[in-house]
């Protein structure tokens, strides 16, 4: 499996990591995909509170060597005041059945809590060694900027976010330039925008285009398209082994500069708005966030 350095961290990472939001209710084969991933020689697995799903990845990585893996969570936004913040992470740590979490983001930025008392939560979970990276997930440029400026001795990994060939929003709004000024990974999920390019019957023709010259699938160029991209690690999810192994097939790929150019042109005529945008454009007209309330177990 090919790998890159996830930039502040000094860890070699897969170029393609996993995903589990929104798995199938099959939970023999989410843990099988799982499992597959590990076994050919995936380390990266992404997970959050908010995904219920916390306990399938605890499962899946029984029995397999935890420091040769990079597991992933995030804490969700109602719980971004300094105690809930240690008690969701501890609550995660027992659903994964881990000591620690490579890297722990904030979901989505929550306005109604000060961004400096989370961070100090997160980079107190640090000085404890419960995380060994600090990350974010959706947040805008102006909002990572001031995440890091809070944080006393600590920086930021990875800000998680929507991107793929028809989602690039980050590079318009300065985040991803951002990112790799700043060392910051770009993590992508959604990296096949939702499953819409194979809803779309003229861009996944487009994408054959590319994907016959190479003799894989279009999911698999779509993904070789983010991983030819700096900084940028996709996770897509996979319910099963059969997904998982067209998944992780989009490593080692080499795409021409020319193949490269014809992707990265397919946004102008088939731009999808990511999920981000919509929920920024409603977060001011519902209390700052019209998050659910959880407790945490």
């Amino acid at each position: 499996m090919e790998t890159k350095e996830f930039n502040k961290t000094n860890k070699k990472l897969s170029v393609i990591g996993v995903g589990t939001w929104e798995l199938s209710s099959n939970r023999e084969d989410n843990i099988k995909a799982i499992k597959y991933a590990i076994d050919n020689g995936v380390n990266f697995i992404d997970t959050a509170e908010m995904y219920n799903t916390e306990d399938i990845v605890g499962e899946a990585i029984k029995g397999y060597e935890r420091e040769k893996l990079f597991i992933a969570s995030k804490v969700w936004p109602t719980h971004f005041k300094y105690e809930d913040v240690i008690k969701a992470c501890e609550a995660s740590l027992k659903k994964i059945g881990t000591d620690y979490l490579d890297l722990y983001q904030l979901h989505w930025p929550n306005k109604s809590v000060p961004i400096k008392e989370t961070m100090q939560a997160m980079e107190k979970l640090a000085e404890e060694g419960k995380i060994k990276n600090i990350g974010i997930s959706n947040f805008s440029l102006d909002e990572m900027k001031e995440a890091q400026s809070v944080m006393s001795k600590y920086e930021i990994a990875s800000n998680q976010v929507e991107y793929s060939i028809v989602t690039r929003d980050i590079e318009k709004t300065g985040v991803f330039d951002y990112c790799k000024e700043n060392k910051i990974a770009v993590i992508a999920y959604s990296p096949l925008s939702h499953g819409k390019i194979f809803n779309n019957k003229e861009l996944l023709a487009d994408i054959s285009k590319i994907s016959g010259k190479y003799g894989k699938t279009p999911a698999q160029v779509a993904l070789s398209w983010l991983v030819h991209r700096d900084n940028t690690f996709p996770i897509p999810k996979a319910s099963n082994p059969a997904h998982m192994k067209e998944d992780i097939g989009a490593a080692g790929m080499k795409l021409a500069k020319e193949d490269i150019d014809f992707l990265s042109g397919l946004e102008s005529k088939y731009y999808t708005e990511p999920i981000a945008k919509q929920h920024k454009k409603n977060e001011d007209k519902v209390n700052n966030y019209n998050f659910k309330e959880e407790k945490i177990n």
